[in-house]
């Protein structure tokens, strides 16, 4: 069930007697229970509840009927109760029909409404259908019943007219959504009067619907022209109003309409559409074009405060400072509107406008601050008060038609709504009608469309603020078409870009613009584009003196996309051409001025960390673990290599213990056959190592891979050994959770064998363990390897061969052994538990933490004298420290 089923099967149960023993079951059904499990859970056989009358939905809900008047003591015997907290149910809820109370016990939120309001109220009972709860969606949940009967409008007609529902008439079907909701809405706002729109429809239109399509086609040529030249249309078209503003420019056409379709039409029509939300609004309304997004309505949509750290320093920061500046100014205050007249902002993957909305309603809300202030200073009525921010000042590019036409609409209804709070407070607007300008909004590709075609270079005095998210897609997940795209745009310009994620391109492009035009641009990005690789391949060919990234928000997670997006870490990149204006990097809550910010989103110089085959800081070699490549053979279980030892003794020298990541982390332990080539005829002598032997032979000499199938000639052999310890190896995995707050490393004997999946150091000294154990070394791999999805990806090149330490002294690397030891013996006090259980964050043991405070402070002090008071100052000490080597190497190559 999608959010809009469930707002109705809610609504529907508001609507009916209350019935507290029926309750539980219908909410179960409305909130997409299975109807096999709620038949098991009505039987009581499921249910585990230990209140009278209660009922326990597994993890969906634990329900509890109530007295009159005691749906708040009710829910604290809920909160109170021990199968709540065993079962740890999403929802918890009590009523007494009269009045509903409820609660998240995850979040602690709560919820007190009638219950006739059980319905308005269904997004906060989301999770208890298992989708992720959106604050914007219970705030305003008209727009999700519009965007319901809407989505059933829409399918019932392309069902009742198979042709509309195809590629060929797409856009008139597209373009009939976008008229009738603007209909709806101008009728509930006063833009048409006494319910226009809706009043001659169904007056006109027949008792099913029989002559709908007759009647709109009419109402909507009529809206198109002024009314003494409506000639030919019927009389009753006379009555309405002449919108104009491109609205109903073009083909206009209708599909035929029947009982149900016209039902739908009917009901959209009775909704309240006065106080639709674009902000919200026209991402949903996507939807209604695409079934595959509406089972998570509302929740894909780049949200308020996340568009706010795109525009806010981009351009609207500036702008309230020069308010602040000039507020006792008239002259001061006159100047900042004139700017504000010539800004303009174009998003080139707009999608349904959300940014140019939030955009315009900004700008807006300003303009009327410095307003009011004028008044103040000059005196009431002495200013010609009129809006000078035009929607015809916002662009965009949008690939998918039905988001354009939605973003137009959005930005129509943007613009009504604040030309309404411009009355309240100013007592006059511009005439509702005929409209008069429109957003410039492209259909088609953004990176094979010229941008300053779309959106013309500035011209005096201009600005040109681009903005936007962008889609993401790295490489593993890019479709054809996106491939094709970066071929055709990136080749010939950098060496190699199949690596780097698809939001690259819009960087790109907007950097081509910005250096021939007066414009800034920040977009939302995935934080790939500032980790790894694609700091070198893209930004170091794309930042110089005169190109700089002006602001940007380090990694955050995207916590209002929905459940599957959840672990998605984003980052926020401005902009901008020959502009020497203080950087800023914000951080969380933090928010510092920089001199430079560099691709890794740290202040320091324009510098990207290269892989290096040998340590740049003299620290000792580290491997790649090594490889099997044997299809299974030569890795053995426990069970195997018990019996194969008992069974041959003589084999017991092959057995050689075997870990990688997952066995580093679970504290877990394989086996392999380890045969060197002098031990050849006596490993082949053994029957069944040489029935594995054959088997390997056989695997590799089948393989794909060229580089493999010369290594059926040696079976007995790893296919890749990078090395064999003599006293003992330090393994670090290659991949680890990013919730841990330290890097996994762990010390093991000679007779271990590492795979590929972890870094191996050979006989390594101790103090090696607190360096690759510190906060220090974590921060810098997390930015410098890059990630996989959001998990840290461990490299020997990137992250340890280029990792900067100061010049130890004797004393410093004993000191670091003695730390080292001391975090082993700690973690081996709580043995049997495992690295995964140790490094939980949220179950650390406390004399875990602390030994690794201490070894943070010990190796920090080594170089700055103190301990670093954040990750952001960790990261500007190393930056520097590395840029320092590079230019020196650089230095002796010269000279050399």
């Amino acid at each position: 069930m999608n959010p809009t089923e469930i707002y109705d099967a809610l609504a529907e149960i508001a609507a009916e007697p209350f019935d507290a023993t029926e309750f539980p079951f219908a909410f179960a059904a409305a909130t997409d229970g299975a109807k096999a499990a709620i038949s098991k859970l009505r039987s009581g056989s499921t249910n585990k509840s230990d209140l009278p009358g209660g009922v326990l939905f597994g993890k969906k809900f634990h329900f509890a009927p109530a007295l009159a008047g005691m749906t708040d003591v009710t829910l604290d015997q809920l909160h109170s109760s021990k199968k709540t907290k065993t079962s740890k149910p999403a929802i918890l809820i009590a009523t007494d029909g009269e009045m509903i109370s409820a609660e998240h016990p995850a979040s602690g939120d709560t919820l007190h409404c009638r219950f006739d309001e059980l319905g308005d109220n269904f997004g906060f009972f989301l999770p208890a259908a298992g989708k992720e709860r959106y604050r914007a969606v219970e705030e305003n949940p008209v727009d999700v019943k519009a965007t319901g009967k809407l989505a059933r409008l829409y399918d019932t007609l392309t069902k009742a007219n198979p042709d509309w529902g195809c590629d060929e008439r797409r856009h008139e079907m597209n373009q009939l959504m976008m008229r009738l909701i603007f209909c709806m809405f101008a009728e509930d706002v006063g833009i048409f009067p006494d319910n226009q729109f809706s009043r001659l429809l169904f007056t006109h239109a027949g008792d099913k619907g029989e002559e709908a399509r007759e009647t709109i086609i009419a109402a909507f040529r009529a809206m198109n022209q002024a009314k003494d030249k409506r000639d030919g249309l019927p009389a009753w078209t006379g009555e309405l109003e002449y919108v104009n503003g491109g609205l109903f420019a073009g083909t206009i056409d209708a599909p035929r309409f029947d009982a149900v379709a016209f039902r739908y039409l009917r009901e959209a029509c009775d909704l309240n559409w006065r106080e639709i939300n674009p902000d919200i609004f026209g991402s949903m309304i996507q939807s209604v074009a695409d079934p595959k997004q509406r089972s998570e309505l509302g929740m894909h949509y780049t949200s308020v405060p996340n568009i706010m750290k795109v525009i806010g320093p981009l351009f609207l920061d500036d702008l309230d400072a020069e308010i602040h500046k000039a507020w006792d100014r008239a002259k001061g205050l006159q100047q900042v509107l004139d700017r504000m007249s010539r800004i303009r902002v174009f998003d080139p993957a707009c999608g349904s406008g959300n940014f140019l909305v939030v955009s315009y309603r900004e700008l807006r809300a300003r303009e009327t601050r410095i307003l009011r202030r004028l008044e103040e200073l000059i005196g009431p009525g002495s200013l010609t008060m009129f809006s000078a921010i035009s929607i015809s000042h916002f662009y965009g590019i949008e690939i998918a038609d039905f988001a354009a036409e939605t973003a137009k609409l959005a930005l129509f209804i943007a613009e009504y709504q604040a030309n309404a709070s411009f009355a309240e407070i100013f007592g006059r607007r511009p005439a509702a009608l005929p409209l008069k300008d429109a957003a410039h909004i492209r259909t088609g590709n953004s990176l094979r469309i010229n941008w300053a075609e779309v959106c013309s270079p500035p011209g005096e005095g201009e600005d040109v603020f681009i903005v936007g998210n962008p889609p993401f897609a790295g490489s593993t997940y890019q479709t054809a078409d996106q491939k094709d795209d970066m071929r055709e745009l990136l080749s010939g310009h950098f060496k190699t870009f199949k690596d780097l994620d698809y939001v690259i391109c819009w960087f790109f492009l907007a950097a081509r613009y910005l250096r021939s035009n007066n414009a800034s641009a920040a977009f939302v990005a995935t934080n790939s584009i500032c980790q790894g690789q694609s700091v070198p391949m893209f930004w170091g060919n794309t930042l110089s003196e005169n190109f700089q990234i002006q602001f940007a928000h380090r990694p955050f997670k995207w916590t209002n996309n929905a459940a599957k997006n959840a672990a998605v870490l984003c980052v926020v990149v401005g902009i901008s051409a020959g502009n020497n204006r203080k950087k800023v990097i914000y951080d969380g809550d933090l928010r510092e001025e920089a001199t430079s910010i560099n691709g890794y989103l740290v202040e320091g110089p324009n510098v990207a960390v290269a892989a290096s085959n040998s340590a740049l800081f003299n620290l000792p070699k580290m491997y790649r673990g090594s490889a099997a490549t044997e299809g299974g053979n030569l890795i053995l279980t426990e069970t195997e290599a018990q019996d194969l030892s008992e069974q041959f003794p003589e084999a017991a020298k092959f057995v050689r213990k075997f870990q990688g990541s997952k066995e580093v982390v679970r504290g877990e332990m394989r086996w392999c056959l380890w045969i060197k080539d002098e031990d050849v005829e006596l490993a082949w002598s053994i029957p069944p190592i040489a029935e594995r032997l054959r088997a390997v032979a056989k695997f590799r000499a089948a393989s794909k891979n060229a580089v493999t199938r010369p290594a059926a000639e040696t079976p007995h052999r790893f296919w890749f050994i990078s090395g064999e310890a003599e006293s003992h190896s330090i393994l670090v995995p290659r991949v680890t959770s990013e919730r841990r707050p330290y890097l996994p490393v762990v010390r093991v004997g000679a007779d271990v064998i590492s795979s590929d999946l972890n870094q191996v150091l050979y006989d390594a000294p101790e103090w090696c363990i607190a360096l690759i154990a510190s906060r220090l070394h974590i921060v810098w791999i997390g930015i410098v390897c890059g990630r996989l999805e959001s998990r840290y990806r461990y490299s020997n090149t990137l992250g340890w061969n280029t990792f900067p330490v100061p010049k130890f002294s004797e004393d410093q690397l004993e000191a670091l052994s003695a730390s080292a030891r001391k975090i082993l013996r700690c973690r081996y006090s709580h043995y049997p538990a495992t690295i995964a259980e140790l490094y939980d964050p949220d179950k650390m043991p406390d004399d875990l933490r602390a030994v690794h405070r201490e070894n943070d402070d010990l190796l920090e002090t080594m170089y700055i004298g103190r301990p670093f008071r954040n990750d952001t100052e960790r990261l500007e000490k190393l930056f520097k420290l590395y840029a320092a080597k590079v230019k020196s190497q650089d230095a002796k190559g010269a000279k050399a």
